[in-house]
């Protein structure tokens, strides 16, 4: 534990959490680095959110009650910034870049995602932060790292599902590559994050030694093409866009009440043909696999006409009865109201003094010597005084005179 108050804004720390005693410093806006950051406040981490004097810019991303915008109120910043507290600098004045040192000075990891060079440039870079303090902890988080001819480009989430070779994967194989839903690379890249750091970290306890982490959001969702890459490494074969189904067997199909699939090996059909029930499924053309190959389309459009006829429990119970790999395309609505995940005490409530109260997924993982704390998202600088004042020693007076400066 560190001199200084480890407070968090909603209640006092809970000992056994993973990360109870270390501060974070999380210098990171958008998804990726607050994401990461999340989940280390949730561990016990005391998770210094910097924001600039304006805000993280996720604050100005919906939903919002009632949809009427307001930054204290931002779904999206709610969400990723749980447990943390917020304090406002600006690092373009000399005393927002004073206080940002003395508070690196008191911390055990940092998170930024500014853009190669910039901290650097005013000097708070790696070298100059850890110059103190050898153990410290430090990852970067952008497009496309630190080093490299892309190493300076922008890149919205279009660019990172295009650059990642994951959309050339996605779509139709007559059609141009399709863009997943969601904003899947920040994401992972986050979780990525969570798990470098927390391997950093536990190396600079055992070591006594820290360690830069350089992470690029496109290598980090490259890495997830599945076996693509080998495919083309050792047999020169470029992965291909198969649209919803790789065979007859292997697809989503739509169902009377929305979509279903199956993902069957060759050792499912029997119990497949005898879940479906037609009798020309029981034909050598189809239940031989060699010929079923051959009889690909004519299988499909069978599919076709037996999924539709179907429903999502239904097909569930007809795989649970026939044990065969049947299942459905689940909505939102569907997963928040799944009996399965509220029986896992999946979903965390929290009471946002302006938003209400809201509903979200609570942890990563269910674990018999921890729990996780998922508490509300901060407001914008409301710790500026408890940690600039209250931690650093800056007289009230002084927090005037740097918010007539708009260091703060």
């Amino acid at each position: 534990m560190s001199e200084h108050d480890r407070s968090q804004p909603d209640a006092q720390l809970d000992p056994g959490r993973p990360f109870d005693g270390v501060r974070v410093l999380e210098l990171a806006e958008g998804i990726s680095g607050p994401y990461a950051g999340r989940w280390l406040a949730a561990l016990g981490a005391d998770v210094v959110k910097i924001e600039r004097t304006t805000g993280d810019p996720s604050r100005a991303f919906g939903p919002w009650p009632d949809d009427l915008p307001d930054d204290e109120t931002s779904g999206l910043f709610l969400y990723l910034n749980g447990d943390k507290r917020s304090v406002t600098l600006n690092l373009e004045t000399s005393d927002g870049r004073e206080i940002l040192r003395e508070l690196a000075a008191s911390a055990e990891i940092v998170i930024e995602s500014f853009e190669p060079g910039y901290l650097a440039g005013h000097n708070l870079g790696y070298d100059e932060l850890s110059s103190d303090k050898s153990s410290l902890v430090m990852i970067s988080i952008t497009p496309f790292g630190q080093t490299g001819p892309n190493a300076n480009l922008p890149a919205t989430e279009l660019t990172l599902y295009a650059a990642s070779g994951q959309m050339w994967l996605t779509g139709h194989p007559e059609r141009p590559p399709l863009k997943n839903g969601g904003s899947q690379p920040s994401y992972q890249a986050g979780l990525n994050a969570f798990a470098a750091i927390s391997g950093a970290y536990y190396g600079a306890v055992m070591h006594k030694q820290g360690s830069y982490i350089d992470l690029s959001v496109q290598e980090t969702y490259a890495a997830m093409a599945e076996a693509f890459h080998n495919r083309a490494s050792q047999h020169g074969i470029e992965a291909q866009r198969s649209g919803n189904n790789l065979n007859a067997l292997w697809g989503v199909y739509e169902v009377s009440d929305g979509y279903g699939g199956i993902c069957a090996l060759p050792r499912n059909y029997p119990g497949f043909a005898k879940a479906v029930g037609l009798p020309e499924l029981q034909e050598d053309r189809f239940a031989d696999p060699g010929q079923r190959l051959l009889n690909n389309d004519e299988l499909m459009a069978i599919m076709y006409g037996w999924f539709i006829g179907q429903t999502r429990q239904g097909l569930m119970q007809l795989g649970i009865e026939h044990r065969v790999p049947f299942g459905f395309v689940a909505s939102f609505e569907d997963l928040s109201n799944s009996d399965h995940l509220k029986g896992r005490d999946f979903f965390a409530e929290r009471n946002d003094d302006q938003a209400g109260s809201l509903t979200y997924p609570g942890r990563l993982w269910l674990s018999s010597g921890h729990d996780w704390k998922m508490g509300r998202a901060p407001q914008l600088g409301e710790h500026n005084v408890e940690v600039i004042h209250g931690e650093l020693g800056y007289e009230r007076e002084d927090l005037v005179r740097l918010r007539e400066l708009d260091a703060i």
